[in-house]
């Protein structure tokens, strides 16, 4: 040990014995992190770099993941709700040129919507839903930009004026809505190993919808940006009852199911067997 690290193992020291009581190691971290957290700031270990640099990271890891679960299983059906355009900002363009699957696009600006037809109309193994998801199905008013298109368009008219739309700028416009088991069940899909929600400070009212009983994807990823720190851990919790953990991106989180873990390993031990 250098002469700095007797220095701190003798002030540890002399702290345990004058404050017993005072927390320290781990007890100090999660204080710390509890702080920062309250003002809206988290510790962050990433090279200095790459804070200087983000174009040098990777970016997002969905698609690793999905093409081990392809490597798996050897297909994939998914349900992406908040397409867009399917191409702006979309980690699964590239993944639907590269692999077989199946899958379930929502969304619901009509303008929008016109782009993601271009884009995927001709794909038979793609269903196309001009709708927003929600509780249940009807229609609801949907606010968007007069004139143009915006990806943080919501059933909240002041999450875009919080995104620096003029209220001038936004009007509304009635679309229809579907729940997440009305849409597969149109689509003729029973389940979905992906599901992948941007619905703009919506998405965890979008996954208290889902009954997990009867739809448990292998991989779940949802924009948490945009949520209260207490819906945050109210809808980790709920998913990790599910059988769920976690990976964190920057603006993302993408819970893998334990079960998908499990099918892994039993593939390597299956490999390494033969």
């Amino acid at each position: 040990m250098d002469a700095k690290g007797i220095s701190m193992a003798r002030f540890r020291k002399i702290r345990r014995r004058l404050f017993p009581g005072f927390p320290s190691g781990t007890d100090v971290k999660q204080m710390r992190a509890r702080a920062l957290r309250r003002i809206g700031l988290s510790r962050c270990r990433v090279p200095k770099l790459l804070v200087d640099q983000p174009d040098l990271l990777y970016g997002s890891i969905l698609p690793m993941a999905i093409a081990e679960h392809v490597i798996q299983t050897g297909h994939l059906t998914f349900l992406q709700i908040g397409a867009f355009d399917g191409n702006q900002n979309d980690d699964l363009k590239h993944v639907l040129n590269r692999f077989p699957v199946k899958g379930v696009l929502v969304e619901p600006q009509p303008n929008v919507y016109r782009r993601l037809q271009a884009l995927h109309g001709d794909n038979r193994d793609l269903t196309l839903v001009n709708a927003a998801i929600d509780k249940v199905c009807g229609v609801r008013p949907f606010y968007m930009l007069e004139g143009g298109d915006l990806e943080c368009a919501s059933f909240d008219r002041n999450h875009l004026i919080k995104h620096g739309v003029a209220p001038k700028q936004i009007y509304s416009q009635e679309v229809p809505c579907k729940t997440v088991h009305q849409v597969l069940e149109d689509a003729g899909l029973d389940s979905v190993d992906l599901l992948q929600i941007d619905a703009e400070g919506y998405d965890y009212e979008i996954i208290k919808t889902i009954d997990f009983e009867r739809l448990t994807p292998a991989m779940l990823r949802f924009e948490y940006r945009h949520l209260s720190s207490a819906d945050i851990d109210e809808c980790l919790e709920m998913l990790s009852s599910h059988g769920y953990r976690f990976i964190v991106e920057e603006l993302d989180l993408i819970a893998i199911h334990t079960n998908a873990v499990a099918t892994h390993e039993e593939v390597i031990g299956r490999n390494r067997a033969a």
